[in-house]
Protein backbone atom coordinates (compact mmCIF):
# COMPACT_ATOMS: atom_id res chain seq x y z
CA UNK A 1 0.00 0.00 0.00
CA UNK A 2 2.97 2.24 1.09
CA UNK A 3 4.50 1.56 -2.06
CA UNK A 4 1.76 2.44 -4.05
CA UNK A 5 0.68 5.89 -2.74
CA UNK A 6 4.66 6.78 -3.12
CA UNK A 7 4.47 5.59 -6.01
CA UNK A 8 1.71 7.94 -6.83
CA UNK A 9 3.71 10.67 -5.34
CA UNK A 10 6.44 10.66 -7.59
CA UNK A 11 3.72 10.31 -10.71
CA UNK A 12 2.15 13.32 -9.52
CA UNK A 13 5.20 15.67 -9.39
CA UNK A 14 6.69 14.05 -12.30
CA UNK A 15 3.42 14.94 -14.85
CA UNK A 16 3.35 18.43 -12.71
CA UNK A 17 6.42 18.95 -13.87
CA UNK A 18 5.98 18.17 -17.15
CA UNK A 19 3.19 20.02 -17.10
CA UNK A 20 4.75 23.00 -16.05
CA UNK A 21 7.23 22.68 -18.49
CA UNK A 22 4.83 22.27 -21.49
CA UNK A 23 3.07 25.65 -20.56
CA UNK A 24 6.59 27.58 -19.83
CA UNK A 25 7.26 26.28 -23.75
CA UNK A 26 4.11 27.47 -25.51
CA UNK A 27 4.09 31.18 -23.89
CA UNK A 28 5.34 33.70 -26.42
CA UNK A 29 7.51 36.14 -24.53
CA UNK A 30 8.45 38.23 -27.19
CA UNK A 31 5.09 39.52 -26.34
CA UNK A 32 6.52 41.13 -23.38
CA UNK A 33 9.46 42.60 -24.96
CA UNK A 34 7.52 45.96 -24.42
CA UNK A 35 6.96 45.94 -20.58
CA UNK A 36 10.82 44.64 -20.54
CA UNK A 37 12.24 47.60 -22.11
CA UNK A 38 9.97 49.73 -20.42
CA UNK A 39 11.23 48.16 -16.57
CA UNK A 40 14.16 48.41 -17.83
CA UNK A 41 14.24 52.33 -18.58
CA UNK A 42 12.23 52.78 -15.80
CA UNK A 43 14.95 51.68 -13.42
CA UNK A 44 18.27 52.44 -15.40
CA UNK A 45 17.45 55.24 -17.73
CA UNK A 46 18.51 53.56 -20.52
CA UNK A 47 16.87 52.95 -23.22
CA UNK A 48 16.79 49.14 -24.35
CA UNK A 49 15.66 47.36 -27.96
CA UNK A 50 15.29 43.44 -27.63
CA UNK A 51 15.09 43.16 -31.62
CA UNK A 52 15.77 39.68 -31.90
CA UNK A 53 13.49 36.31 -30.27
CA UNK A 54 13.07 35.42 -26.57
CA UNK A 55 13.59 32.13 -26.27
CA UNK A 56 12.95 29.31 -23.16
CA UNK A 57 15.60 26.19 -22.92
CA UNK A 58 14.45 23.33 -21.05
CA UNK A 59 17.90 21.71 -21.11
CA UNK A 60 19.54 23.58 -18.94
CA UNK A 61 16.72 25.62 -17.69
CA UNK A 62 17.02 29.12 -18.88
CA UNK A 63 16.48 32.38 -21.70
CA UNK A 64 18.28 32.94 -24.45
CA UNK A 65 18.03 37.17 -25.82
CA UNK A 66 18.97 37.74 -28.89
CA UNK A 67 20.09 41.17 -31.02
CA UNK A 68 20.13 43.70 -27.97
CA UNK A 69 20.70 47.46 -28.74
CA UNK A 70 21.65 50.15 -25.27
CA UNK A 71 21.44 53.49 -26.08
CA UNK A 72 21.46 56.72 -24.21
CA UNK A 73 18.60 58.37 -24.44
CA UNK A 74 19.98 61.90 -23.91
CA UNK A 75 23.14 61.75 -26.16
CA UNK A 76 22.38 60.48 -29.85
CA UNK A 77 19.58 58.26 -28.72
CA UNK A 78 19.61 56.53 -32.61
CA UNK A 79 23.50 55.17 -31.90
CA UNK A 80 23.77 52.61 -29.28
CA UNK A 81 26.79 52.81 -27.12
CA UNK A 82 26.52 48.78 -27.02
CA UNK A 83 24.64 45.59 -28.75
CA UNK A 84 24.43 42.24 -28.06
CA UNK A 85 24.33 39.63 -30.41
CA UNK A 86 22.96 37.07 -27.43
CA UNK A 87 22.33 37.05 -24.02
CA UNK A 88 21.76 33.63 -22.18
CA UNK A 89 21.34 32.63 -18.74
CA UNK A 90 21.04 29.23 -17.01
CA UNK A 91 19.37 28.56 -13.63
CA UNK A 92 19.74 25.21 -11.40
CA UNK A 93 16.39 24.23 -9.90
CA UNK A 94 17.04 22.44 -6.97
CA UNK A 95 18.27 25.52 -5.02
CA UNK A 96 14.80 27.13 -6.14
CA UNK A 97 13.06 25.26 -3.67
CA UNK A 98 15.69 26.34 -0.63
CA UNK A 99 15.12 29.82 -1.36
CA UNK A 100 18.28 30.29 -3.53
CA UNK A 101 19.18 31.25 -6.71
CA UNK A 102 21.65 29.87 -8.56
CA UNK A 103 22.78 30.53 -12.08
CA UNK A 104 24.21 27.81 -13.85
CA UNK A 105 26.06 30.09 -16.37
CA UNK A 106 26.03 33.59 -18.07
CA UNK A 107 26.89 34.07 -21.54
CA UNK A 108 27.24 36.84 -23.65
CA UNK A 109 27.96 36.86 -27.15
CA UNK A 110 29.31 39.36 -29.31
CA UNK A 111 29.09 42.15 -26.59
CA UNK A 112 30.49 45.54 -29.04
CA UNK A 113 31.07 48.72 -26.65
CA UNK A 114 31.98 51.61 -28.26
CA UNK A 115 32.77 54.40 -25.68
CA UNK A 116 33.27 58.22 -26.04
CA UNK A 117 34.46 60.51 -24.42
CA UNK A 118 33.26 64.11 -25.49
CA UNK A 119 34.66 67.53 -25.24
CA UNK A 120 32.36 68.68 -22.58
CA UNK A 121 33.98 65.77 -20.06
CA UNK A 122 31.47 63.65 -20.24
CA UNK A 123 31.04 59.49 -21.66
CA UNK A 124 28.36 59.07 -24.29
CA UNK A 125 26.59 56.75 -21.55
CA UNK A 126 26.10 59.75 -19.43
CA UNK A 127 22.81 59.97 -18.80
CA UNK A 128 23.07 64.01 -17.60
CA UNK A 129 19.95 63.87 -16.08
CA UNK A 130 18.81 67.92 -15.42
CA UNK A 131 18.84 68.76 -11.91
CA UNK A 132 14.85 68.48 -11.14
CA UNK A 133 15.14 65.01 -12.97
CA UNK A 134 18.01 64.11 -10.67
CA UNK A 135 16.24 65.19 -7.36
CA UNK A 136 13.80 63.34 -8.75
CA UNK A 137 15.82 60.11 -8.86
CA UNK A 138 18.04 60.67 -6.17
CA UNK A 139 14.41 60.55 -3.95
CA UNK A 140 13.03 57.64 -5.71
CA UNK A 141 16.20 55.85 -5.09
CA UNK A 142 16.66 56.68 -1.24
CA UNK A 143 12.60 54.90 -1.19
CA UNK A 144 13.16 52.31 -3.29
CA UNK A 145 16.20 51.68 -0.66
CA UNK A 146 14.15 52.32 2.40
CA UNK A 147 11.62 49.90 0.66
CA UNK A 148 14.20 47.03 0.37
CA UNK A 149 15.59 47.20 4.04
CA UNK A 150 12.05 46.90 4.80
CA UNK A 151 11.32 43.94 2.72
CA UNK A 152 14.45 42.29 3.55
CA UNK A 153 14.00 42.72 7.65
CA UNK A 154 10.82 40.58 6.57
CA UNK A 155 11.98 38.44 4.80
CA UNK A 156 15.51 37.21 3.61
CA UNK A 157 16.18 38.07 -0.18
CA UNK A 158 17.25 34.78 -1.86
CA UNK A 159 21.21 35.06 -2.31
CA UNK A 160 22.16 34.91 -5.98
CA UNK A 161 25.21 32.85 -7.12
CA UNK A 162 26.42 32.44 -10.11
CA UNK A 163 28.89 29.85 -11.48
CA UNK A 164 30.39 30.96 -14.53
CA UNK A 165 30.20 33.98 -16.82
CA UNK A 166 31.36 33.91 -20.45
CA UNK A 167 32.14 36.92 -22.81
CA UNK A 168 33.01 35.54 -26.62
CA UNK A 169 34.05 37.94 -29.39
CA UNK A 170 33.50 40.57 -28.01
CA UNK A 171 34.80 44.22 -29.27
CA UNK A 172 35.78 47.18 -27.40
CA UNK A 173 36.19 50.69 -27.98
CA UNK A 174 37.13 53.94 -26.54
CA UNK A 175 37.91 57.40 -28.20
CA UNK A 176 38.65 60.01 -26.48
CA UNK A 177 37.69 63.10 -28.33
CA UNK A 178 39.48 65.79 -25.88
CA UNK A 179 42.89 64.00 -25.90
CA UNK A 180 41.65 62.59 -29.73
CA UNK A 181 43.47 59.14 -28.83
CA UNK A 182 41.53 55.69 -29.38
CA UNK A 183 42.11 52.40 -28.06
CA UNK A 184 40.20 49.27 -29.31
CA UNK A 185 39.85 45.87 -28.02
CA UNK A 186 39.46 42.95 -31.33
CA UNK A 187 37.60 39.32 -30.30
CA UNK A 188 37.77 39.25 -26.65
CA UNK A 189 36.91 36.13 -24.92
CA UNK A 190 36.69 35.91 -20.96
CA UNK A 191 36.08 33.34 -19.55
CA UNK A 192 35.13 33.77 -15.72
CA UNK A 193 34.59 30.50 -13.21
CA UNK A 194 34.81 29.12 -9.86
CA UNK A 195 32.91 32.55 -8.84
CA UNK A 196 32.71 32.56 -5.02
CA UNK A 197 31.75 35.53 -2.64
CA UNK A 198 32.90 35.65 0.94
CA UNK A 199 30.49 37.92 2.84
CA UNK A 200 33.05 37.92 5.44
CA UNK A 201 34.94 40.16 3.77
CA UNK A 202 35.28 43.71 4.43
CA UNK A 203 34.87 45.23 1.06
CA UNK A 204 33.09 44.09 -2.28
CA UNK A 205 36.30 43.58 -4.13
CA UNK A 206 37.84 41.62 -0.97
CA UNK A 207 35.11 39.30 -0.94
CA UNK A 208 34.94 38.03 -4.81
CA UNK A 209 36.62 34.93 -5.90
CA UNK A 210 37.12 33.89 -8.72
CA UNK A 211 39.74 32.14 -11.91
CA UNK A 212 39.44 33.68 -15.70
CA UNK A 213 40.65 32.41 -18.97
CA UNK A 214 41.43 35.91 -21.22
CA UNK A 215 42.40 35.82 -25.00
CA UNK A 216 42.84 38.94 -26.80
CA UNK A 217 42.98 38.68 -30.14
CA UNK A 218 44.27 42.32 -31.34
CA UNK A 219 44.30 46.09 -29.12
CA UNK A 220 45.37 48.60 -30.36
CA UNK A 221 46.60 52.36 -28.96
CA UNK A 222 47.29 54.97 -31.78
CA UNK A 223 50.79 53.30 -33.30
CA UNK A 224 51.11 50.59 -30.45
CA UNK A 225 49.37 47.53 -31.57
CA UNK A 226 49.49 44.27 -29.16
CA UNK A 227 48.52 40.79 -30.75
CA UNK A 228 47.72 37.17 -29.56
CA UNK A 229 47.23 38.13 -25.70
CA UNK A 230 46.05 35.93 -23.26
CA UNK A 231 46.49 34.91 -19.38
CA UNK A 232 45.64 32.90 -16.55
CA UNK A 233 43.96 35.42 -13.89
CA UNK A 234 43.03 34.33 -10.21
CA UNK A 235 41.11 36.83 -8.55
CA UNK A 236 41.13 36.71 -4.23
CA UNK A 237 41.34 39.39 -1.57
CA UNK A 238 41.03 42.53 -3.92
CA UNK A 239 44.35 41.28 -5.75
CA UNK A 240 44.59 39.82 -9.41
CA UNK A 241 47.68 37.49 -9.80
CA UNK A 242 48.30 36.71 -13.54
CA UNK A 243 50.00 33.75 -14.78
CA UNK A 244 51.14 32.56 -18.01
CA UNK A 245 50.94 35.96 -19.74
CA UNK A 246 51.97 36.26 -23.10
CA UNK A 247 51.35 38.55 -26.07
CA UNK A 248 53.22 39.65 -29.41
CA UNK A 249 54.09 43.35 -29.19
CA UNK A 250 56.57 44.78 -31.70
CA UNK A 251 56.54 41.30 -33.12
CA UNK A 252 58.68 40.35 -30.53
CA UNK A 253 57.22 37.66 -27.87
CA UNK A 254 56.56 38.47 -24.17
CA UNK A 255 55.98 35.75 -21.53
CA UNK A 256 55.63 36.27 -17.76
CA UNK A 257 53.54 36.95 -14.82
CA UNK A 258 51.65 40.00 -13.37
CA UNK A 259 49.47 41.25 -10.31
CA UNK A 260 46.79 44.61 -10.09
CA UNK A 261 46.43 44.97 -6.58
CA UNK A 262 42.84 47.09 -6.50
CA UNK A 263 42.40 47.49 -2.52
CA UNK A 264 43.98 50.76 -2.37
CA UNK A 265 42.95 54.20 -3.62
CA UNK A 266 44.80 53.78 -7.02
CA UNK A 267 45.33 49.76 -8.58
CA UNK A 268 48.69 48.96 -8.31
CA UNK A 269 50.29 47.23 -11.37
CA UNK A 270 52.79 45.01 -11.82
CA UNK A 271 54.84 43.19 -14.31
CA UNK A 272 57.68 40.60 -15.06
CA UNK A 273 58.43 40.01 -18.60
CA UNK A 274 60.94 38.58 -20.61
CA UNK A 275 61.44 39.44 -24.07
CA UNK A 276 62.24 37.12 -27.37
CA UNK A 277 63.04 38.57 -30.57
CA UNK A 278 61.94 42.26 -30.69
CA UNK A 279 62.59 43.44 -33.84
CA UNK A 280 63.90 46.96 -33.57
CA UNK A 281 63.30 48.05 -37.25
CA UNK A 282 59.29 48.04 -35.55
CA UNK A 283 60.71 49.83 -32.60
CA UNK A 284 62.54 52.80 -34.12
CA UNK A 285 59.45 53.15 -36.84
CA UNK A 286 57.11 53.42 -33.66
CA UNK A 287 59.13 55.86 -31.29
CA UNK A 288 61.02 57.85 -34.03
CA UNK A 289 59.04 57.15 -37.41
CA UNK A 290 61.75 55.79 -39.41
CA UNK A 291 63.13 51.83 -39.17
CA UNK A 292 67.03 52.87 -39.00
CA UNK A 293 67.50 49.84 -36.76
CA UNK A 294 67.67 46.60 -38.31
CA UNK A 295 67.71 43.24 -36.31
CA UNK A 296 66.63 41.56 -33.00
CA UNK A 297 67.57 41.78 -29.48
CA UNK A 298 66.22 40.51 -26.61
CA UNK A 299 65.10 41.55 -22.87
CA UNK A 300 63.69 41.50 -19.67
CA UNK A 301 61.56 43.28 -17.70
CA UNK A 302 60.31 43.97 -14.44
CA UNK A 303 58.26 46.76 -13.66
CA UNK A 304 55.31 48.25 -10.98
CA UNK A 305 53.64 51.38 -10.68
CA UNK A 306 50.30 52.86 -9.70
CA UNK A 307 47.55 53.67 -12.24
CA UNK A 308 45.86 57.04 -12.40
CA UNK A 309 47.21 59.98 -14.18
CA UNK A 310 50.55 60.86 -16.06
CA UNK A 311 52.23 62.23 -12.80
CA UNK A 312 51.09 59.58 -10.70
CA UNK A 313 52.52 56.66 -13.28
CA UNK A 314 55.73 58.66 -13.78
CA UNK A 315 56.12 59.25 -9.72
CA UNK A 316 55.52 55.68 -9.06
CA UNK A 317 56.87 53.66 -11.88
CA UNK A 318 60.04 51.36 -10.46
CA UNK A 319 62.03 48.62 -11.25
CA UNK A 320 64.50 47.82 -14.49
CA UNK A 321 64.54 47.31 -18.34
CA UNK A 322 67.05 45.45 -19.80
CA UNK A 323 67.65 44.83 -23.54
CA UNK A 324 70.23 43.07 -25.43
CA UNK A 325 71.35 42.68 -29.63
CA UNK A 326 73.84 41.33 -31.58
CA UNK A 327 75.01 42.42 -35.09
CA UNK A 328 72.26 45.23 -35.48
CA UNK A 329 72.60 47.30 -38.47
CA UNK A 330 72.59 50.65 -38.02
CA UNK A 331 70.88 52.28 -41.07
CA UNK A 332 71.77 55.73 -42.97
CA UNK A 333 74.64 56.80 -40.42
CA UNK A 334 78.51 55.44 -39.90
CA UNK A 335 79.07 55.31 -36.49
CA UNK A 336 82.49 54.90 -36.72
CA UNK A 337 82.91 58.61 -38.74
CA UNK A 338 80.66 60.06 -35.93
CA UNK A 339 83.04 59.02 -33.17
CA UNK A 340 85.56 60.21 -35.37
CA UNK A 341 83.52 63.84 -35.72
CA UNK A 342 82.84 63.85 -31.81
CA UNK A 343 86.72 63.65 -30.95
CA UNK A 344 87.22 66.77 -33.83
CA UNK A 345 85.23 69.31 -31.59
CA UNK A 346 85.38 71.59 -34.90
CA UNK A 347 83.15 69.04 -36.66
CA UNK A 348 80.49 67.58 -33.99
CA UNK A 349 78.84 68.19 -30.79
CA UNK A 350 76.40 65.76 -28.93
CA UNK A 351 73.56 68.30 -29.37
CA UNK A 352 74.15 68.62 -32.98
CA UNK A 353 73.96 64.53 -33.06
CA UNK A 354 70.64 64.68 -31.18
CA UNK A 355 69.17 67.38 -33.16
CA UNK A 356 70.16 65.54 -36.19
CA UNK A 357 73.03 67.86 -37.71
CA UNK A 358 75.42 65.00 -38.89
CA UNK A 359 77.35 66.71 -41.55
CA UNK A 360 79.97 64.22 -42.81
CA UNK A 361 78.51 61.40 -40.29
CA UNK A 362 75.70 61.10 -42.17
CA UNK A 363 75.08 58.65 -45.43
CA UNK A 364 76.44 54.92 -45.42
CA UNK A 365 75.92 52.06 -43.02
CA UNK A 366 77.22 50.50 -39.44
CA UNK A 367 77.10 46.94 -37.64
CA UNK A 368 76.88 47.00 -33.74
CA UNK A 369 78.21 44.02 -32.62
CA UNK A 370 77.08 44.63 -29.29
CA UNK A 371 74.12 46.96 -27.96
CA UNK A 372 73.26 46.97 -24.60
CA UNK A 373 70.52 48.99 -22.57
CA UNK A 374 69.84 48.54 -18.55
CA UNK A 375 68.16 50.71 -17.00
CA UNK A 376 66.86 50.97 -13.44
CA UNK A 377 63.59 52.94 -12.36
CA UNK A 378 62.59 54.37 -9.35
CA UNK A 379 61.30 58.04 -8.17
CA UNK A 380 60.54 59.48 -10.85
CA UNK A 381 64.27 58.98 -12.87
CA UNK A 382 65.46 56.68 -15.30
CA UNK A 383 69.21 55.77 -14.54
CA UNK A 384 71.34 54.65 -17.10
CA UNK A 385 72.56 51.86 -15.18
CA UNK A 386 74.61 49.72 -18.31
CA UNK A 387 74.25 51.48 -21.52
CA UNK A 388 76.71 50.85 -24.62
CA UNK A 389 77.38 49.59 -27.87
CA UNK A 390 80.23 48.66 -30.04
CA UNK A 391 81.39 49.21 -33.92
CA UNK A 392 83.84 47.84 -35.85
CA UNK A 393 86.41 50.36 -34.28
CA UNK A 394 84.65 51.77 -31.34
CA UNK A 395 83.14 51.54 -27.96
CA UNK A 396 80.53 53.83 -26.82
CA UNK A 397 78.78 54.50 -23.49
CA UNK A 398 76.77 56.38 -21.44
CA UNK A 399 75.75 57.47 -18.02
CA UNK A 400 73.32 59.37 -16.01
CA UNK A 401 70.15 59.38 -15.52
CA UNK A 402 66.29 61.02 -17.33
CA UNK A 403 64.27 62.96 -14.75
CA UNK A 404 60.25 61.66 -16.54
CA UNK A 405 58.50 63.71 -14.14
CA UNK A 406 59.73 67.32 -15.44
CA UNK A 407 61.32 65.91 -18.40
CA UNK A 408 65.25 66.49 -17.82
CA UNK A 409 68.58 65.38 -18.62
CA UNK A 410 70.33 64.61 -15.19
CA UNK A 411 74.17 64.83 -16.35
CA UNK A 412 73.77 62.34 -19.28
CA UNK A 413 77.13 61.98 -20.08
CA UNK A 414 78.46 60.43 -23.43
CA UNK A 415 81.84 58.80 -23.91
CA UNK A 416 83.99 57.00 -26.67
CA UNK A 417 86.23 54.84 -24.75
CA UNK A 418 89.58 52.82 -24.92
CA UNK A 419 90.13 49.27 -24.79
CA UNK A 420 90.49 49.15 -20.61
CA UNK A 421 86.89 51.36 -20.61
CA UNK A 422 88.40 54.70 -20.04
CA UNK A 423 86.64 57.22 -22.01
CA UNK A 424 89.31 59.13 -24.41
CA UNK A 425 86.34 61.46 -25.09
CA UNK A 426 83.02 62.83 -23.21
CA UNK A 427 80.74 65.41 -23.05
CA UNK A 428 77.81 65.56 -20.76
CA UNK A 429 74.40 66.90 -21.77
CA UNK A 430 71.85 68.85 -19.49
CA UNK A 431 68.43 70.51 -19.47
CA UNK A 432 65.85 69.10 -21.53
CA UNK A 433 64.11 66.51 -23.70
CA UNK A 434 63.12 68.73 -26.20
CA UNK A 435 66.21 71.38 -25.83
CA UNK A 436 69.45 69.61 -24.81
CA UNK A 437 72.70 71.44 -24.01
CA UNK A 438 76.25 70.96 -23.41
CA UNK A 439 76.98 70.93 -19.53
CA UNK A 440 79.39 74.21 -19.50
CA UNK A 441 82.58 73.19 -17.92
CA UNK A 442 86.06 73.96 -18.88
CA UNK A 443 86.23 71.62 -21.50
CA UNK A 444 83.59 73.12 -23.05
CA UNK A 445 84.62 76.46 -23.22
CA UNK A 446 87.93 75.53 -24.89
CA UNK A 447 85.64 73.68 -27.70
CA UNK A 448 83.57 76.88 -28.14
CA UNK A 449 86.90 78.74 -28.33
CA UNK A 450 88.77 76.78 -31.01
CA UNK A 451 85.24 76.86 -33.35
CA UNK A 452 84.77 80.71 -33.21
CA UNK A 453 88.35 80.89 -34.07
CA UNK A 454 88.69 78.36 -36.85
CA UNK A 455 85.24 80.57 -38.01
CA UNK A 456 87.84 83.53 -38.53
CA UNK A 457 90.50 81.42 -39.97
CA UNK A 458 92.65 81.09 -37.30
CA UNK A 459 93.66 77.79 -36.97
CA UNK A 460 95.67 78.14 -33.50
CA UNK A 461 93.95 76.58 -30.82
CA UNK A 462 93.22 78.41 -27.53
CA UNK A 463 94.35 75.51 -25.33
CA UNK A 464 96.19 72.66 -27.07
CA UNK A 465 94.91 69.61 -28.24
CA UNK A 466 96.52 66.43 -26.40
CA UNK A 467 95.13 62.53 -26.40
CA UNK A 468 93.35 61.83 -23.12
CA UNK A 469 95.89 59.79 -20.35
CA UNK A 470 94.36 56.77 -19.92
CA UNK A 471 97.19 55.08 -18.20
CA UNK A 472 96.08 55.38 -14.42
CA UNK A 473 92.50 56.92 -15.48
CA UNK A 474 89.25 55.41 -13.79
CA UNK A 475 87.34 53.03 -16.11
CA UNK A 476 84.11 55.30 -17.22
CA UNK A 477 82.02 51.88 -18.22
CA UNK A 478 82.76 48.27 -16.79
CA UNK A 479 79.84 47.02 -18.35
CA UNK A 480 79.09 43.41 -20.63
CA UNK A 481 79.81 45.58 -24.08
CA UNK A 482 83.72 44.68 -25.04
CA UNK A 483 85.59 46.93 -27.02
CA UNK A 484 85.80 45.26 -30.37
CA UNK A 485 88.96 43.66 -31.48
CA UNK A 486 90.39 46.26 -34.45
CA UNK A 487 92.30 44.18 -37.04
Amino acid sequence: MFQKLLLSIVLFCAISVVAFFLVIKVIDFNEYKPKIHKAIKDSTGYEVAIKGDVALSLSPVGITVFDVELSNPNFKPEIPFATLGSFAIALEIAPLFYKEIKVKYIEIDRLHVNIEKIKEGKFNFDLALSKGASEKKTKETKTSQESNATLSSEMPFPLVNINKVKFSKAHIAYHDHVLGSKILAENVAIDVHDIQYDRAKQTKLQALVFKADVLIEKASYEHFTLQGFSMDANMKDANIVMENLAYTFLEGDFQGSGSLDLSGKNPKLALKQKVDSLKLSELTKVFWKKPFLEGAANGELKLACSLGDIATFKNTLNGFVHADGKNITLKGYDIDAIALSLKDPQNLNIVQLINGNLGIAEGGASVLQHVAVHTDLGYGEIKLSDVALSSAKHRIAAKGALQIVEEKLLDVTLAILDAKGCASFEQTLVGSFKKPALKVDETTINTIANVALSLFGKTKKVVAETPKETVNCIPFYEGVVKHPEIK
